[in-house]
């Protein structure tokens, strides 16, 4: 009778407690690796029994028994302080390269009576920036990044050698010696992000090696979210204060709120006892106010090409190109600091920014740059692209046996002659990706990876070229 109610209670009872029974030791997936320490300590413990066995020492093998209960108490020790806490992460709105920005980490204990000690908090990301152009319209967040396999096979299936993607990793952010049950513990570190760019978190890493360094013990906390960093613009030289929109103003010949004289006239109540010239009212006895002239702000267009010459990974354009995002952000904040409109336009229409300004403004352009990457070559194979090949080489073939000017059809191109010679101001890319740069209206700032000379005549009338060569 009392083993068939025990088969009775093993197939009913317990699976129905189980369900019910909140098993802490099992509730978390932690790892477990053993230190330098722990393998010595196991070595010794394996010394002390061989010897206990050997010599049915009764001494030794209360020794042995001693060494083996604190070590699983360890263990046990080290997966509990792990259970039931979680993790906070709080940055500031904008984060630049290179600067060390103020990160508040916070672990809450959330266990009723056991304290956590000694615990290190990292950040993970297991996916890496950046993310192709095409995905970047479709999704946003962390969950839309891809996998550096994907984007290598992506890479692969257009005939271009994989270039190898930056890894953004935060890495260990702080360090809790303790946070007691049932309250939390906050540190405020300083972290240095040394690129640019979009900064995944999945997940925290919570590890400890308490009480004794045998074991080091982690389990994962999932997360989602993400830090972007901005480019840090840098001072100008000189030169570049010599534009010609140097102030981001220019004199406009109607009245407004400048600082230059427009007219003398006389005194309205709807004017400002400011404005009053009080030298004009003594000479003429009637009351006479100062019209200034109005100071209209020039808008300034940033142009950035992203397309890459050479598929080669390994030719440095990379660190080139950071130069040229560096550069726009000062170009960026400079101007915008002198209260010009800036706008930003690039090949991809997802990252242009509208004409603004304001600091408002100049974030939303750093935030642009901070996710701008370099264009992979297009492949020559498509349609469209390869007439424009063959009329280029067509064009090329006419101007070697000595063509005058001529437009070709379909390209852009517009044959040139020089001293007997062709003149090297052609980039037909330029101008079917970047239309803006034929407007003559605005001035702009075109920062190109094309050659020089090859920049078309009718873009340096309204544009101030940079080349990331020279950068």
């Amino acid at each position: 009778i009392s083993l068939l109610l025990a088969l009775l209670g093993a197939l009913y009872i317990i699976p129905r407690l189980a369900r019910n029974v909140r098993l802490e030791i099992l509730r978390f997936a932690v790892r477990t690796s053993v230190t330098v320490e722990g393998l010595l300590f196991i070595v010794f413990l394996a010394v002390i029994a061989f010897a206990a066995w050997n010599t049915g020492n009764n001494l030794l093998y209360l020794v042995f028994s001693a060494m083996l209960a604190f070590l699983i108490a360890a263990n046990l020790i080290a997966r509990m302080s792990l259970a039931d806490v979680s993790v906070q992460l709080r940055f500031p709105d904008h984060i630049f390269a290179g600067e060390p920005a103020n990160i508040n980490v916070t672990i809450i204990n959330h266990k009723r009576f056991m304290p956590s000690y000694s615990m290190m908090v990292e950040a993970l990301a297991d996916e890496v920036e950046p993310r192709d152009d095409d995905d970047e319209g479709k999704k946003d967040g962390p969950q839309a990044k891809k996998s550096p396999r994907a984007s290598q096979k992506k890479d692969d299936s257009r005939g271009v050698p994989p270039r190898p993607a930056p890894k953004y990793e935060i890495g260990k952010l702080a360090y809790f010696v303790l946070a007691p049950a049932r309250t939390s513990a906050r540190l405020r570190v300083e972290h240095t992000f040394e690129r640019r760019g979009r900064y995944p978190i999945t997940g925290f890493r919570v590890s400890t090696k308490f009480p004794a360094g045998f074991f080091k013990k982690w389990r994962r906390i999932d997360a989602a979210g993400e830090i972007l960093v901005y480019p840090k613009p840098q001072r100008l030289d000189d030169f570049y204060h010599a534009l010609p929109m140097l102030a981001g103003r220019i004199q406009s010949q109607a009245r407004g709120s400048g600082d230059d004289l427009y007219a003398i006239r006389r005194y309205h109540p709807s004017d400002h006892m400011r404005n009053i010239d009080w030298k004009a009212t003594a000479k003429s006895s009637d009351l006479m106010v100062r019209e200034h002239m109005r100071e209209d702000e020039m808008r300034l267009t940033i142009v950035f090409d992203t397309a890459r010459p050479n598929p080669s990974p390994d030719d440095g354009f990379d660190a080139k190109f950071e130069r040229a995002i560096v550069m726009a952000a000062s170009l960026a904040n400079h101007f915008i600091l002198e209260r010009s409109d800036v706008e930003l336009i690039t090949p991809g229409d997802e990252r242009n920014v509208a004409s603004g300004s304001g600091y408002e403004h100049l974030y939303r352009i750093l935030r642009s740059l901070a996710t701008l990457e370099p264009a992979l070559p297009a492949r020559e194979a498509e349609t469209g692209r390869a007439k424009k090949e063959k009329s280029r080489w067509a064009l090329l073939g006419r101007l070697s046996q000595g063509g005058s000017d001529a437009p070709v059809e379909g390209t852009g191109l517009t044959a040139a002659r020089s001293n007997g010679g062709m003149t090297g101001g052609i980039e037909w890319r330029l101008l079917d990706q970047l239309p803006v740069l034929a407007d003559d209206r605005r001035f702009k700032v075109l920062i190109t990876s094309a050659a020089k000379g090859t920049i078309p005549a009718s873009v340096w009338r309204s544009a101030h070229v940079v080349f990331m060569d020279d950068l």
